[in-house]
């Protein structure tokens, strides 16, 4: 699987107060260790032979750009989860994108060192890279983070559909403890009011 992605690659803290001027939000109270220790990362481990880049920006909650090792930068999207549209996108903006955005922006700030690992489809319809993102320093898989702290639903497209039970779990976790867009939207998909 990381051979994968290598190949598709080379071929073509405490609390934190983030402000995100893309999406126009500011979080506040983001206890970023606490994160960590919620998502221990005993059930994925930290990839040993995956590819190593480093965070450029992010585009919005579930796409960064990174620029790899060896040079060459990607869009990166993460595997498993779907996080609301930002305002100021291609797509309709929808409750709870920027933050989404902010969040994600917040765990992967730019010059962040990341593993990308790739399912068996290695790129989407518009060309970016399929990845899960783990922190090269702590073994962080964001995309999980997302799902738990209520900033994203799951999506699982087969084939890439490796940690979808769990992804589901997180996402049930973070609904049944009125999270996030469960909190402030009731559910993914809701179009940003006003």
């Amino acid at each position: 699987m990381a051979s994968l992605l290598v190949a598709a690659c080379t071929a073509a803290g405490g609390d934190a107060r983030h402000a995100d001027s893309a999406a126009g939000v500011v979080l506040t109270g983001i206890d970023v260790e606490a994160i960590r220790l919620r998502h221990p990362t005993s059930l994925f481990g930290i990839p040993p032979a995956a590819a190593r880049a480093e965070v450029v920006r992010v585009v919005d909650g579930d796409t960064v750009v990174v620029a790899f090792e060896g040079g060459g930068t990607e869009n990166v999207r993460l595997i498993g989860i779907d996080t609301p549209e930002k305002p100021g996108g291609h797509l309709a903006p929808e409750c709870f994108g920027a933050e989404a955005s902010a969040f994600t922006s917040i765990l992967l700030p730019p010059g962040t060192p990341v593993l990308l690992t790739g399912g068996a489809e290695t790129r989407d319809i518009y060309d970016r890279l399929l990845a899960y993102v783990h922190r090269a320093t702590d073994g962080l898989l964001v995309n999980m983070a997302l799902a738990r702290e209520g900033y994203a639903a799951t999506l699982s497209i087969a084939p890439n559909t490796d940690y979808s039970t769990h992804f589901s779990a997180a996402v049930e976790v973070a609904r049944s403890e009125n999270l996030g867009l469960w909190a402030a939207c009731g559910g993914p998909d809701e179009p940003l009011e006003g």
